[in-house]
């Protein structure tokens, strides 16, 4: 059952901001709110579902997730978030759908600053000034696809749920057509049409967020790398470098 956040039903003022540090495992069960919502982990892997998808938010990214919109987090290692939440409908150019959003050090250090301030805090000129900026970044911050689409195509079901279960599961696309009973043909133009990505992206995308929950926790890289499939050590590393910009070892310092 979806409940709506413990928020005030008006907001006095055209933003608040939260910081909260969360256990590695803590989950914020389906829920939503009357204002846009960005959460930002600080430290660890934020997970947020909502309907038809699943976000995956490591520290260089935020979640945007639009007024009234159901979501549910999950944290992986020991989160520090900063939420921010906004009324949306006062400025234009806002995202419209949920999506995973670049941030860059100036919007981190924003996004600090707003979390961080007095319960009372006055609402002022100069903050006024900060929102904007704020809100400004957003709008330019680049979304990033780190995401796990929701399968309802009953065809496929089996094999995504699988894959999520077993990221490390090998099977080749033959050899998944051959168990549900299509033709491999029929099920690549299946994925594609129904979940947006091939059969190859979509393990892709399953194991490079299972990459990201294994290390927020702690676990070292050789054992992620072996656990959630990848071939060698060095598979592993190449595709997490050249998806996120840096090795998997040093994602987190």
């Amino acid at each position: 059952m979806t409940s709506t956040h413990a928020l005030p039903s008006q907001l006095n003022t055209p933003f608040i901001a939260y910081s909260v540090e969360y256990p590695n495992g803590h989950v914020n069960e389906w829920h939503c709110h009357n204002y846009a919502q960005l959460l930002y982990a600080c430290h660890g892997v934020m997970v947020v579902n909502v309907p038809g998808n699943l976000w995956v938010s490591p520290p260089q990214r935020a979640i945007w997730v639009p007024p009234r919109v159901p979501h549910k987090v999950t944290m992986h290692g020991r989160a520090e978030m900063k939420s921010l939440y906004i009324r949306s409908e006062d400025y234009s150019g806002l995202p419209e759908s949920s999506s995973v959003l670049s941030v860059s050090p100036l919007l981190r250090e924003l996004l600090v600053h707003l979390s961080e301030l007095p319960e009372n805090f006055s609402y002022d000129s100069s903050l006024e000034r900060l929102l904007l900026v704020t809100i400004d970044l957003l709008k330019l911050s680049p979304s990033v696809q780190l995401s796990i689409p929701k399968c309802t195509n009953k065809r496929l079901q089996p094999v995504c749920q699988e894959i999520m279960r077993h990221p490390h599961n090998s099977e080749t696309l033959e050899q998944w057509s051959e168990k549900i009973h299509i033709s491999s043909r029929t099920m690549s133009r299946l994925f594609k049409s129904e979940l947006g990505m091939s059969f190859v992206q979509f393990r892709q995308q399953v194991r490079l967020v299972e990459s990201l929950k294994r290390l927020a926790s702690g676990e070292p890289v050789t054992s992620v790398a072996m656990n959630v499939g990848f071939a060698s050590l060095s598979a592993f590393n190449r595709l997490f470098k050249n998806y996120f910009g840096t090795a998997p070892g040093q994602f987190f310092d």
